[in-house]
């Protein structure tokens, strides 16, 4: 069952502690590395089935890092705007785009996905890309249907939301490490962090025959992040709804006007990574 409207509200009152910013701030400091952009670019071409964005405008909700808006930059789209309520994921973006000259073409701004007066002048786009952001805005349905609204007719909605998991360990129990770990001191944290990585980490590859160092050296292929930047974004990533394969197709297609074109589901608490189109153009 997903996090109702009354759920959502109740999390978005309570403590949040963590910074998605602070911590992909140390992500670019320590982590960002030129095989790590190969890989975001690649993410994107891959999943879209596209070999450059060259004419398209990019809308990217929930920029985080600015990783994937630089990734935008690179595959050539015409135009860029970055947009993240947290300030420091927007000092992330700023820095990432003044290292590659300040292009005009790129815009980053700080706000939220529901603020209805910044809604009204935010781009239409041919792509608005939105992973892993809109579930942990504490009213992930109306963020969805936001910034599917930005989406230009015959455009491309790239969005991923947390996948539901009914179960022991699925995703009420995690809403519950969550709001631990964001109550949580900064030591208690770091030993949150480091049992998660005990427990999904090093057992979980010992456990399939693996060497947990190679699982950290080869972690992160498929988008260019980072293990550790990763797990702290996991633990902390609050307010957090989730939902359903059907879930998302059935809203996507039957309430916002979308045919879906490619998906990546998991049957973990992970993410389901989905790409619509809007028709009517």
């Amino acid at each position: 069952m997903v996090v109702n409207a009354s759920g959502a509200q109740e999390q978005s009152q309570q403590q949040i502690s963590f910074s998605f910013g602070r911590n992909w701030q140390t992500f670019l400091e320590k982590h960002l590395t030129p095989e790590r952009e190969r890989r975001a670019l690649q993410s994107i071409c891959e999943f879209m089935e596209v070999s450059d964005l060259q004419g398209r405008s990019f809308l990217d909700v929930g920029c985080g890092s600015g990783l994937f808006s630089l990734a935008a930059h690179r595959l050539g789209a015409r135009s860029i705007f970055s947009l993240d309520v947290d300030p420091f994921s927007v000092r992330c973006c700023q820095e990432l785009k003044r290292k590659v000259g300040n292009p005009e073409n790129w815009m980053v701004e700080e706000g939220s996905i529901l603020d209805a007066k910044l809604l009204e002048h935010l781009p239409k786009s041919d792509i608005v890309y939105a992973w892993g952001s809109l579930h942990h805005t504490g009213n992930m349905w109306q963020a969805i249907r936001n910034a599917a609204s930005r989406v230009e007719k015959g455009g491309l909605f790239y969005v991923t939301i947390y996948n539901q998991v009914e179960g022991r360990r699925g995703s009420n129990f995690w809403l519950k490490v969550k709001r631990r770990y964001n109550r949580s001191s900064a030591v208690g944290k770091k030993l949150m962090e480091w049992a998660f990585f005990l427990r999904y980490g090093l057992i979980s590859s010992l456990a399939s025959g693996k060497n947990p160092s190679t699982f950290l050296q080869n972690y992160g292929r498929e988008r260019g992040m980072s293990y550790w930047t990763d797990v702290r974004d996991w633990l902390g990533g609050y307010p957090y709804e989730f939902a359903s394969v059907h879930e998302m197709f059935r809203f996507c297609t039957r309430e916002l006007a979308m045919e879906m074109v490619n998906l990546n589901a998991t049957n973990t608490t992970g993410t389901n990574d989905f790409l619509f189109r809007k028709l009517g153009g």
